[in-house]
């Protein structure tokens, strides 16, 4: 299963990073595995380069559009391809799914084309927008 965190850049952080994708990765990491003493440090950070997400206008969304289950504060998608779990939060989306680019990504690339994904557990990170260009290059070949 592959697990995802979705973070959105602010415009000042997504014009510095968006050709610096390693260096994002590298604060967001830093975020990720800071110590309990240093939250009030890594909270500030967060919030200078991410914006948050509207976590009601997303989970209405999600609800109208796709035929989904709720479970412990997550969305399970019901989808015949895929198994896909989600978690909104204001700070970011956990996204946990059995397919490498799930379905729901397309509605987050077109709700904000500033999302930079993480799998921390694999060291991999890409811009969702560029991800989602590619797909769809690939599919008009």
């Amino acid at each position: 299963m592959y697990k995802y965190y979705l973070f959105i850049i602010n415009n000042n952080s997504y014009k510095i990073y968006k050709n610096n994708s390693y260096y994002l990765y590298t604060i967001l990491n830093t975020l990720y595995h800071i110590k309990k003493t240093d939250v009030i440090y890594g909270i500030t950070l967060y919030r200078n380069i991410c914006d948050i997400f509207s976590v009601k206008l997303l989970s209405n969304y999600i609800n109208e559009r796709f035929k989904v289950e709720h479970q412990n504060k997550e969305i399970i998608l019901k989808n015949k391809q895929e198994k896909t779990f989600l978690k909104i939060n204001y700070s970011c989306v956990l996204i946990k799914s059995t397919n490498i680019m799930p379905e729901i990504f397309r509605i987050f690339n077109i709700y904000n084309k500033k999302i930079f994904v993480i799998e921390f557990d694999r060291k991999k990170y890409f811009w969702l927008d560029e991800e989602i260009k590619k797909i769809m290059l690939t599919k008009k070949k």
